[in-house]
C-alpha cells in the first residue's frame, strides 16, 4: 500500500502541484482545507507526512506536533510558504516541525524531505517506544519495591508478633498486644475479634477501626461470635459468663448497623485436632483478601493458637498446684511443676528466666521466743506481702519452713534486681504486729537466671544458684540479697 501524504491548503493549485511532483513517486495525494475539524483528519488517518502552508495555518501547525505525539502518530509535519527569516525558521523546528520549504524550492527539495521526515519520525517513535518500555519496565520494578517492602512489613510484624506472643502466658491483654506488634499495618481491618478461654472463664474482644457502634451491635457482635464458634467447634459459650473487651481510638455511637456480619473471615485457633479459640477478620471495605493474606492470616493464627495453648497449660498447672495450706499459695511441689516448665520454655524460644530464694532472718528466734503462732503469722504476714510486691506473670510459692520461692518468667537478671528491690521496700515497710508483739521481721534472699548458665545446665542448677547467693547473703552483715 502506498504513503498517503495529506496537503493542507486553501489554494487548489497546491493539491495540483503535490500530485504531480509525488504521485509520480507512488504516494497518495489527499488534499483538505484549513478548517476546524483538520485535527480529526489527520489524527484519525495513517498519513505518512502532513504538507501545510504555514502562510495560512500559522503558528497552529505547532499545536498539531503534541497532538501527534500524543496519539504515537507516525506523520511528520512539513511546512512550506513565502520566504521566511531564519530566526522564525528556527523557532519552527524547535516546536517540532520536521522542515520549512520556500515555495521556489517545493519542486527540488519536496521528496527528499518527505523521505527523510517520514524516516525521522519513524526513528521518533521507536525511541517512543523504548522510553514507553522503560517506563513499564520502571514501574514494573516499583511496583516489585512495593510486593517487598509489603512482605518485609509483614515479616517484620510475623517477628514481632512471635516475641510478643509466642512466650505470652497472660492473655488478659492479647488483643492489644497483636495490635501492638503491627497488625493493623499488615491486614488493616474494619474489625478484628477474638473469643478464648483461660481456664475456665470465656473471653471475647474486639477491635474496630472508624466504626459506628451502640449497644445493640455489641450484642449482636457477641452472640454472632459465640455462633460461629459453635459452628466449628460444636462447644456452647455463655454470653453471661464472657469478659468483653472493645478496643478502637475512634468508635462513634450510633443507631446505625455498620458492620456486615456475614462478610467476616473466621480462623479457628487449633491445636492437635482440638479448638481452642477464635479469630474474626472483617476487612476494611468488604475486600476480598488475596491468597498472599489469606496465608499471612493462616500464619497468625497458628502463632496465636501455640500461645493460647501455653497460657491454658499455665493456668491449668497454676490452678492444679497444690497448695500451702498455711498462707495459700503454692507450695514445693507446685514450684517443682512450674520450674520445669518454665525452664524449658525459656530454653526453647530463647528467653530469659530468674528466680529468687528468700529466707527469713532469725525466724527460729521468733519461734522460740513469741511462739509458732506467731511465726505462723510471720509466714502468713509475708505471703501476702510477696504476692503484692510481683507482677500478674510471676509466681511465689513456699519453698519450705520459712523459706519462699519468686519465680519470674521472661525477666533477665536486671530486670529481677528491680523487683527484689520493691519487695525488700514493702517487706520492710509492712508492720508485723502480733499481738502485743511488734516484730522486726528482716529477709535475705539471692537470685540467679538463666542467662548464667551453661547449655548442659538444667533448673536444678538455676535454683542451686540462688540457694547458694541466698545463704551467701544470710552470712553478710551488710547485704540483704546476693547475685554472685
Amino acid at each position: 500500500m502506498n504513503e498517503k501524504i495529506l496537503i493542507i491548503s486553501n489554494q487548489a493549485k497546491d493539491g495540483n502541484l503535490f500530485k504531480q511532483i509525488l504521485g509520480s513517486k507512488g504516494f497518495d495525494i489527499v488534499t483538505k482545507p484549513v478548517s476546524e475539524g483538520i485535527e480529526d483528519i489527520f489524527l484519525n488517518d495513517n498519513f505518512g507526512a502532513i504538507l501545510a502552508d504555514y502562510d495560512q495555518v500559522g503558528d497552529l501547525a505547532c499545536s498539531w506536533i503534541n497532538l501527534l505525539q500524543e496519539n504515537r502518530s507516525q506523520s511528520c509535519v512539513i511546512l512550506y510558504g513565502e520566504n521566511k527569516k531564519a530566526e522564525k525558521i528556527f523557532e519552527i523546528l524547535q516546536a517540532g516541525i520536521y522542515g520549512f520549504i520556500s515555495r521556489s524550492n517545493i519542486s527540488k527539495r519536496i521528496y527528499e524531505t518527505i523521505l527523510g521526515g517520514m524516516e525521522n519520525r519513524k526513528a521518533f517513535i521507536e525511541i517512543l517506544g523504548m522510553f514507553n518500555t522503560l517506563k513499564n519496565v520502571n514501574e514494573s520494578i516499583e511496583r516489585e519495591k512495593e510486593d517487598l517492602r509489603k512482605k518485609n512489613q509483614e515479616l517484620t510484624f510475623i517477628n514481632r508478633l512471635t516475641t510478643e506472643v509466642a512466650y505470652d502466658l497472660n492473655w488478659s491483654l492479647i488483643l492489644p498486644r497483636i495490635l501492638n506488634a503491627g497488625f493493623l499495618d499488615v491486614m488493616n481491618p474494619a474489625l478484628l475479634g477474638m473469643l478464648y478461654r483461660i481456664g475456665s472463664k470465656w473471653n471475647m474482644a474486639f477491635h474496630l477501626s472508624e466504626k459506628e457502634i451502640n449497644k445493640k451491635i455489641i450484642d449482636r457482635l457477641k452472640k454472632d461470635m459465640i455462633n460461629k464458634f459453635f459452628s466449628i467447634s460444636g462447644e456452647r459459650v455463655s454470653i453471661k459468663d464472657t469478659d468483653f473487651h472493645l478496643y478502637s481510638s475512634s468508635i462513634k455511637i450510633s443507631s446505625a448497623d455498620a458492620i456486615p456480619f456475614s462478610k467476616q473471615i473466621i480462623m479457628p485457633l487449633s491445636l492437635a485436632g482440638s479448638t481452642l479459640g477464635m479469630l474474626a477478620i472483617l476487612p476494611e471495605n468488604n475486600e476480598q483478601l488475596n491468597d498472599e493474606k489469606m496465608e499471612l492470616l493462616t500464619t497468625i493464627s497458628n502463632i496465636l493458637s501455640m500461645s493460647l495453648k501455653n497460657a491454658q497449660e499455665y493456668h491449668k498447672l497454676k490452678e492444679m498446684a497444690v497448695k500451702d495450706g498455711l498462707t495459700g499459695i503454692l507450695n514445693r511441689k507446685g514450684f517443682q511443676n512450674f520450674i520445669q516448665k518454665e525452664f524449658h520454655r525459656a530454653k526453647r524460644y530463647h528467653r530469659p528466666l530468674s528466680l529468687i530464694m528468700i529466707d527469713v532472718d532469725n525466724f527460729k528466734k521468733i519461734n522460740d521466743s513469741i511462739g509458732h503462732q506467731a511465726g505462723d503469722y510471720v509466714l502468713l504476714e509475708l505471703a501476702g506481702c510477696l504476692k503484692r510486691s510481683i507482677r500478674q506473670a510471676d509466681i511465689v510459692f513456699r519453698y519450705g519452713g520459712d523459706e519462699f520461692v519468686i519465680l519470674l518468667p521472661d525477666t533477665d537478671m536486671e530486670q529481677a534486681k528491680m523487683l527484689l528491690k520493691r519487695v525488700l521496700s514493702d517487706v520492710e515497710k509492712h508492720a508485723f504486729d502480733w499481738e502485743s508483739h511488734q516484730m522486726n521481721v528482716k529477709i535475705s534472699c539471692g537470685i540467679s537466671t538463666t542467662g548464667e548458665l551453661e547449655n548442659h545446665e538444667d533448673e536444678k542448677d538455676l535454683i542451686s544458684k540462688a540457694d547458694t547467693r541466698l545463704y551467701s547473703a544470710k552470712r553478710s552483715q551488710d547485704l540483704k540479697y546476693c547475685m554472685a
